[in-house]
């Protein structure tokens, strides 16, 4: 767990629900699908979308609810859950403007790398900071989205020092829960705007680094 004991009986469904304090993290919101199809839907089998790491290994670690809200005590079990379980990067598909001590030492204390989405208001985050992207920390890639134009997105926060790179956010096609949720669709896809959407873009192409290297 992220205490780093033993779970009895193992996490069957390969990672854990720290919403509801189970083994079984279930996606319903669609967002958290959505993200795992951008950074590693399988390809070349005729099916929905092709992901940019068509064989990396996700963990599923639930930290937000239905609706979107997520508890910084409840995402920091799961970073620590996810470090002690072999994690080499984290994808944060979330922010905040909050900034919180316990959540910079979390990050800081983890050994690979952590891609975060710097936000979608537009902001300047050299000025409006964004956690956990804007912590100042050497193991954060801080992730613009950019339109088809290869250009910023209207909606996505920038930083000349604080936001690093770019990568596709507006208009992406990627997987979601065929089920009830506020994101879901019968079809199992659906296309969304977001730096939630740039950042797994990043983490699947530093993932091919990290198995190449």
């Amino acid at each position: 767990d992220d205490a780093n004991n033993q779970i009895d009986g193992g996490c069957p469904n390969h990672g854990w629900d720290f919403v509801n304090n189970d083994a079984n993290p279930i996606d319903d919101s669609g967002h958290g699908t959505h993200v795992a199809g951008i950074l590693g839907a399988q390809g070349n089998n005729n099916r929905g979308v092709t992901g940019v790491n068509w064989t990396a290994k996700i963990m599923a670690v639930k930290v937000g609810n239905a609706a979107g809200d997520i508890l910084t005590s409840n995402w920091i079990k799961g970073l620590n859950f996810a470090q002690n379980n072999g994690a080499k990067i984290i994808n944060a598909s979330f922010s905040g403007a909050l900034y919180s001590q316990s959540e910079l030492n979390a990050v800081a204390s983890f050994p690979g790398l952590f891609v975060a989405a710097p936000g979608n208001e537009d902001y300047n985050n050299d000025i409006d900071p964004f956690y956990p992207a804007s912590y100042e920390l050497p193991n954060i890639i801080s992730v613009a989205a950019t339109d088809h134009n290869d250009a910023l997105a209207y909606f996505s926060n920038y930083g000349i020092t604080s936001v690093d790179i770019g990568a596709p956010g507006l208009d992406v096609f990627s997987s979601v829960p065929k089920g009830a949720c506020s994101l879901c669709n019968p079809s199992g896809y659906q296309m969304l705007d977001g730096t939630s959407m740039a950042a797994p873009h990043v983490s699947g192409a530093v993932a091919l680094l990290w198995s190449n290297k």
